[in-house]
């Protein structure tokens, strides 16, 4: 899929993330692409886990502070790590997006369309 532009991508996370579902929905919206896989956060009284989203070989996770902690993932094997800043999310997650459009081609560019449309909608 050629036809993936990051520019477009990364406004219509950026106005979602400014609307009133800001950060969860903009991770559940593309819980549904192929390629994207969520983890639920888990809440126990000896342990606990945040909420996980992995958008090819990026995963994504929620700190306690409510920030983003990005992690560039291979093999299961955490390359690197960093903690994105606020105007950086949508960039980043649009990079992401884009690595799924070029590896899943055709079978990801409706679910792709329909995801980054409902989040034009929502900011």
């Amino acid at each position: 899929m050629t036809d993936f532009d990051t520019g477009v991508a990364a406004q219509a996370i950026a106005g979602a993330l400014d609307g009133p579902g800001g950060l969860g929905l903009v991770l559940n919206v593309f819980a549904g692409v192929p390629g994207v896989t969520r983890t639920p956060a888990k809440r126990g009284m000896f342990r606990s886990e945040p909420e996980r989203v992995q958008i090819g070989s990026w995963r994504y996770e929620v700190t306690r502070d409510g920030r983003i902690s990005a992690a560039h993932v291979v093999g299961g094997i955490v390359l690197a790590e960093e903690l994105l800043p606020a105007q950086g999310i949508a960039p980043h997650l649009a990079r992401a997006l884009a690595e799924i459009a070029t590896s899943y081609g055709n079978s990801a560019a409706p679910h792709l369309q329909a995801a980054l449309e409902v989040l034009a909608g929502a900011g």
